[in-house]
């Protein structure tokens, strides 16, 4: 395995791994996709930052995920989201068509299990990840909140354009393609021409729809991880800076050489 060096010329080498929370798909396929292997490594680098702890806050248990997080929704109505970054702000709009994903990432941004997270995954004109650490005491709340998956939200409408937000999910042994808690990504996506399409409706045996392909014909984006991720959001606000994050220089494993750390704002 090959540590890259953090900014701030620490090696670290993760302990324990935890379950696959990296996108698992293949790269952009504007008119013949380039397969980027799945990834099972959580991020490698550290963010000295103190992390203030939440005792005795309310956590989701196994077998009362949906539940939950039709409560919390229901307390927190919120839909708008800035992530801030060194290279500038990023505005989300949550769905409220999904809203266990909408839920689940606020609640997330309120009990601070995002705090000072990284983008740790970049590829231009596909995508950017984001949302874990490997920080001890990020580690440590994200114990404290137990480990569990979001269930499915799919819908034929809500497509990886470009702009999209989805959450990452892990292809082993989820049959009903639960979201992970944590790893979002924000899609870029460049726009596909007729024949461009054609050719992933036949890589990926899939249909698109008119409706879709009239949109990643004028946007872009990533038609082949359509009904597979849940798609909860997408950028009103900022897609120049996600382009400047998929610019990084980065290693072999498309981390970013220079950490880009998040901070999250619940807007309104």
């Amino acid at each position: 395995m090959n540590i890259p060096v953090t900014s701030k010329g620490r090696y670290i080498i993760l302990t324990i791994l935890s379950a696959a929370l990296l996108l698992a798909c293949a790269g952009p396929p504007p008119e013949k996709k380039e397969t980027i292997e799945p990834k099972a490594e959580e991020p490698k680098h550290v963010v000295e930052q103190e992390i203030p702890s939440k005792k005795n806050a309310p956590r989701p248990r196994e077998g009362k995920v949906r539940q939950f997080f039709e409560d919390y929704g229901a307390a927190h109505p919120e839909t708008l989201v800035l992530l801030k970054t060194r290279l500038g702000d990023i505005k989300i709009r949550l769905y409220e068509q999904t809203p266990i994903h909408r839920a689940n990432f606020l609640y997330n941004v309120n009990e601070e299990l995002y705090h000072h997270t990284i983008f740790y995954r970049v590829v231009p004109e596909f995508m950017i990840q984001g949302g874990n650490s490997d920080h001890y005491q990020t580690l440590e709340k994200r114990e404290e909140a137990g480990a569990y998956y979001i269930p499915n939200e799919t819908t034929p409408e809500l497509i990886h354009k470009r702009g999209a937000i989805a959450m990452a999910m892990s292809y082993k042994d989820n049959p009903k393609q639960k979201s992970a808690q944590y790893s979002f990504y924000i899609v870029i996506g460049k726009p596909l021409s007729e024949d461009g399409l054609d050719a992933v409706e036949e890589e990926y045996n899939i249909q698109i729809p008119a409706s879709a392909r009239e949109v990643y014909k004028n946007m872009g984006g990533s038609p082949h991880l359509d009904g597979v991720h849940t798609v909860f959001g997408e950028v009103v606000e900022g897609m120049g800076v996600v382009e400047a994050i998929s610019n990084e220089k980065r290693d072999t494993g498309d981390w970013p050489i220079n950490d880009v750390i998040i901070d999250y704002e619940v807007l309104e």
